[in-house]
């Protein structure tokens, strides 16, 4: 699998960092459906050979029904008005270990106090995203896009929260 040098890791990790929600469109039966989601991001470290997000998603929501049937979905993250942003698409995967959800919770919370509140109002179940492939498009830097594929097709589901 290929690991990413310094200059993407970097500019993937300041992307991530300035975020804290995400646009993930699922499939049910052939129909998409897109919505958002509040994120933390695992940074990415030297010798890492993919991208992993943790999400929470309300217990009777269709995104997460959806997911659990068919865990391959796109991702969008960026501002409402893009002038940088990133695409991809992902594996998710629902942490049913209530340790390695908590560990989410409590990141996602650190991260973003509004996600903190609406967690503790609606149950959740944490998700993890492992990124097969990302691009970064940023027309106000050179270079413009910065784009890693990832080879996911080991599909464990490690809980490295």
């Amino acid at each position: 699998m290929p690991t990413m040098d310094e200059t993407t890791r970097v500019t993937i990790n300041d992307f991530l960092a300035q975020y804290d929600t995400l646009v993930i469109a699922t499939e049910h039966e052939g129909q998409p459906f897109v919505t958002r989601a509040y994120y933390v991001e695992k940074p990415v470290e030297a010798g890492d050979t993919c991208v992993t997000l943790y999400g929470t998603f309300i217990v009777t929501s269709r995104k997460l029904a959806n997911l659990r049937e068919n865990g391959r979905i796109g991702l969008f993250i960026g501002p409402n008005q893009p002038s940088a942003w990133l695409e991809a698409t992902a594996h998710a995967y629902a942490l049913e270990d209530e340790q390695a959800s908590a560990r989410v919770r409590e990141r996602l919370g650190q991260k973003s106090p509004e996600a903190a509140v609406f967690i503790a109002r609606v149950p959740i179940v944490a998700v993890e995203i492992r990124v097969d492939w990302l691009r970064i498009t940023n027309l106000a830097a050179s270079p413009i896009y910065t784009e890693v594929t990832f080879d996911t097709t080991h599909t464990g589901k490690e809980q490295r929260v």
